[in-house]
């Protein structure tokens, strides 16, 4: 035991030595500047208690009713808050629990899983990037399809009409 590490026993030291392990009451037993530490504390401590025992409530004053139920009257009166207000002020400024910093956490951490989430789904619903074809593709394309068109319309023309003079396909522009 050293100094250093008596220092985290000095309130139990001061309230309840008997609580104390055996290793601090010895190091006390042995060195004198942390008994005489000890000791000051002890002796703050018990004038503290002594002035708190002495020590005497002030009278309120003779219309501090009158004021409070006053005021009572006024805040049962009012119109009740609306919710977004009531709440703003229970949970994050009239709270003695301190939820400020939990809120922000919550709230950032909101923030960045629905942008993540929103970014997420951006990039699976991509469309595809289609390439550009010129108009003459286009138009070779339209053509093959007219092309096979006519042909299915020769096949069907050849299987129930055998009246063709076999000129080749009529086309009608």
């Amino acid at each position: 035991m050293n100094c250093a590490k008596l220092k985290s026993f000095l309130p139990d030291l001061v309230l309840d030595p008997a609580s104390v392990p055996a290793s601090v009451q010895q190091h006390l037993r042995a060195c004198e500047g942390c008994r005489q530490q000890v000791d000051a504390l002890q002796t703050e401590f018990q004038s503290t208690m002594h002035l708190l025992d002495e020590w005497q409530t002030p009278e309120p004053s003779p219309y501090f009713d009158t004021r409070m139920a006053a005021r009572l009257h006024e805040a049962r009166q009012a119109s009740p808050a609306g919710f977004f207000e009531r709440l703003r002020a229970h949970f994050v400024f009239g709270s003695n629990l301190g939820l400020r910093p939990a809120m922000g956490a919550a709230l950032a951490l909101v923030l960045v899983v629905g942008v993540g989430s929103y970014a997420g789904l951006m990039e699976t619903h991509r469309a595809p990037a289609q390439r550009a074809t010129s108009a003459t593709v286009n138009d070779l394309q339209i053509l093959d399809a007219n092309n096979l068109t006519l042909q299915q319309l020769d096949a069907f023309e050849g299987d129930g009409d055998s009246s063709d003079s076999g000129n080749g396909p009529i086309i009608a522009n």
